[in-house]
């Protein structure tokens, strides 16, 4: 018993070497962690609904934003979301056809591209100065042929005929009146903005023919193109400068009773196709135009990897395609893709207390993603972070610094990240347990002691715990010594050898008598 008790004081003394290492100067601060400024992140998350993809502002803002003509616009990096210019985002505007993209989504959500879709009495719903792609009453197409043909000229006849479509299939009801139709994908077409995150929209029809009820802003047209680049079928027709075909890929002949026909289509988006006003890295997405929306568009540029997303609302012509054109090299020219953070590499690695030794005395904290971000060029530098954890992990020496105390489960949130510019914080990040952290046993540590006999008795804090137990045994072979000799002690005086004087004068007596 003396012994595992002196082993015991020896392991705790000589595990103690890691955990006492203090944490890097920014990875723990308990104080002061109350922030009542929200983050632009934060505001666009009470902005959406739920747990919504949202867009989120650049944690610094490049200097030199060009002159926008528009009324309202947004330039959006694709993949991170990361807003680098906006001119009244969020105000309320009419969409005019930028509203098929939605249209788009919505049916790629219910049918397949070489799906097949026959034309009904829903092309004659469509007002005299509408964008038409031409289709006729009974003609058969596939789903992608309808969806060029409600991009690349911007079809309203497209966009009702496929709005019918999604309905009277939703409905499982073939006989749908168009308005009934209409309504149905309208209701598909809220419930589509609203997952994505939408925060100003409304939309009452498939084509975006004005209609007060009917509107959105350059927010969330941003976050449906987002989506939208996201398909690959429709990123390949929004880059489309034209289409020449039939309209079923010449599945049938018209001996099969099956009626097509060709068509020749030329997109009216003047960055893509050849012009004065053409963009070299553009790359679709779609155009607009009522009298009350003004000249829009919803436009993409690719260069070195980068994906950016120009929405421009009531740009005097050409105003549109010269603003866009601005707010692509603002962002190419002024802005570099920072990588804060990779999914499940380190973050840091922190000390543990009160854990299975077996598995290692440091945890790695990790995110959960890949965390991405763009800054003007050369801000990447100016980052700090700070890493606050959740108090019932913490467990805090006597001088100040924080180790992670057992059990921790694997993916577990332990904390959060803030990145600071300036001392400013402008966004944070959850971190995660990059592995399970069981809680250490006496058996467990005794294990680990004789695992790592050598290198723990002859390092520093080995050489202290074997001198305690040196120092222990001493003191217990002194205090045994000690207690013996005084037992001896006690035995010798309790049973004297010397005989009773009544026995001494009993053998006077004899003697007299000789």
């Amino acid at each position: 018993m003396t012994l595992l008790l002196a082993l015991t004081i020896f392991l705790g003394v000589a595990g103690c070497s890691k955990e006492d290492e203090p944490l890097p100067e920014n990875a723990v601060n308990t104080e002061n962690t109350e922030n009542t400024e929200k983050t632009p992140q934060e505001e666009a998350q009470d902005a959406s609904t739920g747990d919504k993809p949202v867009l989120q502002t650049a944690f610094v803002q490049a200097k030199g934003e060009p002159s926008i003509a528009a009324a309202s616009a947004i330039l959006v990096e694709q993949t991170t979301g990361t807003i680098l210019f906006d001119k009244n985002a969020k105000e309320k505007m009419y969409p005019a056809s930028m509203t098929k993209m939605v249209t788009a989504l919505v049916v790629m959500d219910h049918f397949n591209a070489d799906e097949l879709i026959t034309v009904g009495t829903e092309i004659n719903e469509v007002s005299l100065d509408s964008s038409k792609a031409g289709h006729i009453l009974g003609e058969t197409l596939t789903v992608k042929n309808l969806i060029r043909g409600l991009i690349i000229p911007s079809g309203n006849d497209s966009a009702n005929v496929l709005a019918a479509a999604v309905a009277k299939k939703v409905e499982n009801d073939p006989n749908l009146s168009f308005i009934e139709s209409q309504n149905v994908f309208a209701k598909l077409m809220n419930e589509k903005a609203k997952e994505l995150g939408a925060v100003n929209t409304h939309f009452t029809n498939a084509h975006g023919y004005h209609d007060e009820n009917h509107y959105s802003c350059a927010y969330d047209m941003a976050l449906f193109a987002r989506a939208y680049l996201d398909n690959s079928t429709l990123t390949e027709i929004a880059n489309e400068k034209s289409f020449a075909g039939n309209g079923a890929d010449n599945m049938f002949v018209q001996s099969e009773g099956m009626k097509t026909q060709d068509y020749a289509w030329r997109s009216h988006n003047l960055l893509i196709t050849d012009n004065e006003y053409n963009y070299s890295y553009a790359s679709g997405i779609k155009t607009g135009f009522t009298n009350e929306a003004g000249h829009c568009v919803s436009a993409a540029a690719e260069k070195d990897g980068n994906i950016f997303i120009a929405i421009i609302f009531n740009s005097p012509d050409p105003g549109r395609w010269v603003d866009a054109k601005s707010l692509f090299e603002f962002g190419f020219n002024s802005y570099e893709k920072v990588h804060l953070g990779k999914v499940a590499t380190p973050v840091e690695e922190v000390p543990l207390t009160k854990h299975n030794r077996l598995e290692g005395d440091t945890l790695g904290v990790v995110f959960n993603r890949d965390v991405i971000t763009y800054l003007p060029t050369g801000a990447g530098s100016k980052i700090t972070t700070n890493t606050v954890y959740e108090e019932k992990y913490l467990d805090e020496n006597k001088d100040g610094t924080f180790k992670l105390k057992a059990p921790i489960a694997k993916d577990e949130k332990i904390g959060t990240v803030s990145f600071q510019v300036d001392g400013k914080t402008v966004m944070t990040e959850d971190v995660y347990a990059g592995r399970g952290v069981t809680k250490g046993t006496i058996w467990s540590n005794i294990k680990y002691f004789f695992k790592n006999f050598t290198s723990i008795i002859f390092s520093k804090n080995g050489l202290i715990g074997l001198g305690v137990i040196v120092g222990i045994c001493v003191l217990l072979f002194v205090g045994f010594r000690i207690l013996g000799g005084r037992r001896r002690k006690r035995y010798s005086g309790g049973y004297s050898l010397r005989q009773p004087s009544s026995l001494r004068r009993g053998r006077k007596s004899r003697r007299r008598f000789k």
